[in-house]
């Protein structure tokens, strides 16, 4: 896929230009959950892209023996410390506490490295109770929606209007192994897993954002028809470990300032894309990892304001 860094990139939205007079409340109040011990970078990296993406106020949820680990990649980073079942996971009780926090947000992303131990089950089956707030869905959030629905049957419901899911807004962002678990369609079979992607939009509301070369992103527009938006930007070199983590923390910001799901959802991969392209001219694609991504989002950020060159 040809990279689009040349000449002047042109994004699907742009954000407004910031008042003079704002401040960090302004921005969005983002909180991630997740990590696990060993896989604590996971939700580390979501959470500094969505500082880097323009969130006021960014607070990283994580077991209590993950929280050192996170804490250090960043002094702006806030992290909020849930109990741990002894082996670095989210213990069956943490979801006591974190609950608690779930109403103060503007916006939730929740999966990144968190495991699918019973602890972090527990979470996701609170978050999905947590419609007031916007949340998105990625890694083993997904894999939990899974084993939910293999248990439970589909853990959402039809909406009562065109516009308006009874789950309130929510983002899923499934490569196409974590989609193949939620949908049973092959992961080998892109076009039937992007009508089944359709189908789930349609009957839930959801935004789907279906990673792949390229993204496609998924959902319900403003007259609730479901639009299939393909990405423009990104390249081979992505694919690689935390890339998926870092789009969950912008598209998570992108809600938090106040976008609607859809048009986050497609600003969020567009920026991502265009930071991975970014990375590739100055790393290369087989040099570049999830880092590079994150370090080039502010440049890539740029492209989204309507002052942007």
């Amino acid at each position: 896929m040809p990279m689009t860094t040349e000449g002047n990139p042109t994004p699907p939205l742009r954000l407004p230009s910031r008042s003079s007079d704002a401040h960090k409340g302004n921005f969005g109040r983002a909180l991630l959950v997740g990590g696990s011990r060993g896989m604590s970078g996971s939700i580390a990296m979501t959470a500094m892209a969505a500082l880097h993406t323009g969130s006021g106020l960014v607070t990283a949820a994580v077991p209590d023996r993950c929280l050192e680990s996170v804490a250090g990649f960043h002094p702006a980073l806030m992290t909020l410390a849930a109990a741990d079942d002894g082996n670095g996971c989210f213990a069956s009780d943490a979801v006591a506490h974190l609950a608690k926090q779930f109403d103060g947000p503007d916006v939730i992303g929740c999966g990144p490295g968190m495991t699918t131990a019973d602890g972090s089950i527990k979470i996701v089956e609170r978050l999905l109770q947590t419609t007031s707030v916007p949340r998105v869905f990625d890694a083993d959030a997904l894999n939990i929606l899974a084993l939910l629905q293999s248990r439970d049957g589909p853990c959402w419901s039809r909406p009562e209007s065109a516009d308006a899911s009874p789950m309130g807004q929510v983002v899923l962002t499934p490569h196409p192994g974590e989609f193949s678990r939620l949908s049973g369609v092959s992961p080998k079979d892109r076009d039937a897993q992007r009508q089944a992607a359709v189908e789930i939009a349609s009957r839930t509301g959801f935004v789907i954002v279906l990673k792949g070369g390229p993204t496609v992103v998924i959902g319900p527009d403003e007259k609730g028809h479901c639009e299939q938006w393909v990405c423009d930007t990104g390249n081979p070199g992505m694919a690689t470990g935390g890339s998926g983590d870092v789009l969950t923390g912008m598209i998570a910001s992108l809600m938090g300032q106040g976008l609607e799901p859809l048009p986050a959802a497609k600003l969020g991969v567009w920026v991502h894309g265009l930071a991975g392209d970014l990375a590739a001219r100055n790393y290369g694609m087989a040099g570049m990892t999830a880092k590079e991504i994150l370090e080039s989002i502010p440049e890539a950020m740029g492209h989204a304001f309507p002052d942007s060159p």
